[in-house]
């Protein structure tokens, strides 16, 4: 009866120690885990950045400069029209040649747009008479999207810039007085003297590519990023 009764004890004690030692073993396989670290906390790993402070990007330094008026800037049209295309208002548009440096910075990228508004668009007309364009230079694209106010003449705020078709004037007239003279004898109203005026001059025609000068109307601040 003893042997029995310490039996059944001694298959206690190694029963718990069993059990104590596989909850050790758990405990100690669970501390082994580690979670797996993504790229972008291995980047933030290896940064100096003390635990719990956010990392922020500072915007590059910015420089206000000063664009002077009358400063000069060479454009080209960037289309081709025609007087037969356009009417009073309509926009046309130039491209910048050369940028603009402002103390080591540009401030005017070369291809900033350039915008114009046409002030006058005659189709040629009979008798010779030419088509012509005139239009008011209206402003420029600046680095900072600032739009700078330009003038076609350094002197003249409101002066324009314009072309001119071909005129045909002084040859109809020539021949309106010729076939006149010569057909007076014949047909006191000379008609074929009256139908070489019918005869018109040629549209004024701004092609692209066509380079002007133009200026900055007034002074104008720039808010630049230094590293431009």
């Amino acid at each position: 009866m003893r042997k029995t009764i310490s039996l059944i004890f001694l298959l206690l004690i190694l029963e718990s120690a069993a059990i104590a030692q596989s909850e050790t073993s758990q405990a100690s396989a669970a501390k082994s885990i580690q979670p797996a670290q993504t790229p972008a906390a291995i980047d933030l790993a290896r940064t100096d950045s003390p635990a719990g402070v956010s990392i922020t990007f500072q915007p590059a330094p910015v420089r206000e400069l000063k664009l002077t008026a009358g400063t000069q800037i060479d454009i080209e049209a960037a289309y081709t029209v025609s007087s037969i295309d356009l009417k009073p208002g309509d926009l046309l548009t130039f491209r910048v040649l050369v940028p603009i440096v402002v103390d080591g910075i540009t401030v005017i990228d070369k291809g900033s747009l350039v915008t114009a508004r046409v002030a006058e668009a005659k189709r040629a007309g009979h008798w010779g008479k030419a088509g012509r364009i005139n239009w008011i230079m209206q402003d420029v694209v600046a680095a900072d999207l600032t739009r700078v106010a330009l003038q076609a003449q350094s002197d003249l705020p409101n002066g324009r810039n314009g072309v001119k078709g071909t005129s045909h004037g002084g040859e109809v007239a020539t021949k309106t007085i010729v076939l006149g003279a010569l057909m007076a004898p014949v047909f006191p109203i000379a008609p074929l003297a009256l139908m070489s005026g019918f005869k018109r001059g040629e549209d004024a025609v701004l092609p692209a590519g066509k380079r002007f000068v133009v200026f900055v109307q007034k002074e104008t601040i720039l808010k630049v990023p230094a590293d431009r």
